[in-house]
């Protein structure tokens, strides 16, 4: 073989100038491989010791331990917590917490997250937790947390997202607290936490959600809550805030829910809030005095829910355009003093299912139509008059219309459920008619019930709601119930239990309470006129623990007899003793003066509205009832549902009657035998 050509010899050249790159790069490869291979692994990222210890103890001083799903007694943060396993609202991860090992090359662990929720954890807050110095989202709802809320807190600096809601916290808020200044999120709810809000609280300029409700806060809004430009959410209801609902409100401009219930605020409602255009959801009530129009809700058409219920508010339906409002699916505007007409425009709105306009001073007419998904309207006490549109009759509907001026006669009393007719003003089916003399009542029981006090309690287990009415007897009684629940998805108004009650020989009259968000009545019909000793027996059903959360619920509420508050703020479970399943029994003095009887059982804003579950509060009674001071003249048998003065009186002449026959039959009998022993002895004479 000859030489090769210079044309190979360069093909040959110019190929080992490409290949011995792609050679290199392979080697090198295979090497590194080979290394990593011999390379020991990195080692474990493990728990900061002082943060392992805290969880340790935290746990144990609440009388806890840790699921089977991560290892406390060696690495807490391995398992669940460092992976991608959620933590809210999962139950199977509680108490848990949530870890970031990204520190020193990921080998070293921090807790950011602590979560013990719903566990009846209970002491105070362990000093243990301020070494959590990682911490970003604190989480201790629902427990049995008691003390104060430590100063410690403070030092938390990394903290986001603080929820401590629903405990027995007490004492002031630490003011180290407003130091955060990366806090997002604040939840204090349902403590007992007292004092001012301090000026502070406007260092927390990152703020999006404020939840201070129900607490024992005092004093008014200070104004650095003007600072907080980002808050979306403020609930502030159920406390004892005083002065006029700030004026700097209305600079919050990225509020979407704001709730100002149950406080001693004074009106007017400022004009400013007009400015509050992403309002979903706004619910103010119970205004002390003063006098507000509703013209600063007239921009808020993002409002899915508005709520003024008894907020002072004098003023026209027409000074607000409500076709506007096409989200709205609640409008809630009773117990004001609201005139005039109601404009059509409000039963066009397309997404509205509950209409409120109970206790106002409204006149005129029910409208012809209305939208189809209109199907709870409560319009009691108002001065409506005139015909029943066709609508009065659609499947579902809940139509309140006590106490107005309708006029109800053979031609529409079939319109509607039974008694309305007895239950609009001056009662005209039974003024100066009476036909009872006594009225008990089992609240939501099923079946009449004989009581210890040999009253006969009768069933009360009619289907009301958010906007109904039942009447019972010939009539002798009636009820009425106004208000929707507001969270949960089917708020019941019947309450059940199978326990034993305490302080009571009828503990069978407490298996069942009526329940009502807003305002439950009921109506002694046909009453003979006088003055009666009014008995009403209540209990709590929730918790029989007084240890556990579900035992923090406040049911709160007023009493009216006869439309004069006899209560205020009754609390069923503070008058118990702090205790569920024991009866407390309230008895008036009561006078009937036009054969007629209201107990109006009325919720002011006051007490918690989530324990143990959304929407429990409200009023709620089990029994009641009514016995006369006086020696009647008219009586009414629950058996025989017919009675009046005339039967008394053909009772008493029958019986009368009756003693006579007998007497004049003893007599003759006694002649008849006389005669027979007379002859007896003559004959033995002779």
């Amino acid at each position: 073989m000859g030489p090769p050509s210079p044309r190979w010899s360069s093909c040959l050249r110019h190929g080992s100038v490409l290949l011995l790159p792609l050679l290199l790069t392979a080697l090198s490869s295979s090497w590194r491989a080979a290394a990593q291979a011999q390379a020991p692994p990195p080692p474990p990222s493990q728990t900061d010791p002082t943060e392992a210890a805290a969880v340790n103890a935290i746990l144990g001083k609440l009388g806890l331990s840790a699921p089977a799903s991560w290892n406390i007694s060696g690495n807490p943060c391995s398992g669940a917590a460092t992976d991608d396993t959620p933590l809210d609202d999962n139950p199977n991860f509680n108490p848990a917490i949530k870890c970031d090992c990204t520190d020193q090359n990921g080998t070293l662990c921090h807790v950011t997250r602590l979560k013990i929720n719903s566990l009846d954890a209970a002491g105070p807050i362990p000093e243990e937790l301020r070494n959590l110095t990682h911490l970003i989202k604190l989480d201790f709802r629902k427990n049995s947390l008691t003390g104060p809320l430590p100063a410690f807190i403070g030092e938390l600096t990394a903290l986001k997202y603080i929820t401590v809601g629903t405990n027995a916290l007490s004492g002031p808020v630490p003011k180290e607290l407003w130091n955060l200044t990366d806090l997002v999120s604040v939840a204090l709810g349902s403590n007992h936490f007292n004092g001012s809000l301090p000026d502070e609280l406007g260092k927390l300029t990152k703020l999006q959600q404020l939840y201070i409700d129900s607490n024992d806060f005092t004093g008014p809004l200070p104004e650095a809550l003007s600072q907080l430009t980002n808050l979306s959410t403020l609930w502030a209801s159920d406390n004892s805030f005083t002065g006029q609902i700030p004026d700097f409100l209305g600079s919050l401009t990225n509020m979407t829910q704001l709730r100002l219930q149950g406080n001693s605020f004074q009106g007017p409602i400022p004009r400013s809030l007009s400015n509050l255009i992403k309002l979903t959801s706004l619910r103010i009530g119970d205004i002390v005095n003063g006098s507000s129009s509703m013209e600063f809700v007239g921009n808020m058409t993002s409002l899915g829910e508005l709520v003024l219920r008894n907020s002072k508010i004098s003023d026209t339906l027409a000074s607000v355009d409500f076709s506007k409002f096409v989200n709205l699916t609640l409008l809630d505007l009773s117990f004001n003093n609201i005139t005039g007409q109601m404009p059509r425009s409000i039963f066009d709105l397309p997404m509205l299912s509950y209409l409120f306009l109970g206790n106002n001073s409204l006149s005129g007419s029910l409208p012809a139509t209305k939208s189809p998904l209109l199907a709870n309207l409560d319009f009691s006490y108002n001065h409506l008059s005139g015909s029943f549109p066709s609508w009065v009759t659609q499947k579902n509907l809940q139509l309140n219309l006590v106490a107005n001026d309708f006029v109800i006669d053979s031609s529409n009393n079939s319109v509607l459920p039974f008694g309305l007719n007895c239950l609009q003003r001056n009662t005209p089916c039974s003024l100066g008619s009476p036909h009872s003399s006594s009225l008990a009542v089992d609240c939501g029981g099923s079946r009449t019930i004989s009581g210890s006090d040999n009253a006969m309690y009768q069933a009360d287990n009619a289907n009301l709601g958010a906007a109904s009415y039942y009447v019972g007897g010939a009539p002798i009684w009636g009820v009425s119930s106004s208000g929707r629940f507001m969270d949960p998805p089917n708020g019941s108004y019947i309450i059940y239990s199978s326990r034993q009650f305490q302080n009571t020989l009828d503990s069978g009259l407490f298996q069942t309470a009526r329940m009502s968000p807003s305002s439950l009545r009921y109506y002694g019909i046909g009453l003979e006129n006088g003055n009666y000793t009014v008995t009403l027996q209540f209990a709590e059903f929730d918790s029989p623990d007084p240890q556990a959360w579900k035992s923090r619920a406040r049911r709160v509420f007023d009493i009216y007899l006869q439309g004069e508050r006899r209560e205020k703020n009754f609390d069923i479970r503070k008058a118990a003793g702090g205790k569920s399943f024991v009866v407390v029994k309230k008895q008036y003095v009561v006078p009937v003066v036009k054969n007629f009887l209201e107990i109006h059982l009325f919720w002011a804003g006051k007490g918690t509205c989530c324990i143990p579950t959304q929407g429990y509060y409200g009023p709620a009674i089990s029994a009641l009832s009514a016995t006369p001071n006086f020696i009647p003249t008219v009586h009414y048998s629950v058996d025989n549902k017919s009675s009046s003065k005339t039967g008394v009186i053909v009772g008493v002449v029958i019986g009368v009657a009756v003693c006579l026959l007998a007497a004049l039959a003893g007599v003759f009998v006694w002649r008849q035998k006389r005669k027979k022993i007379l002859l007896e002895l003559e004959s033995c004479t002779l």
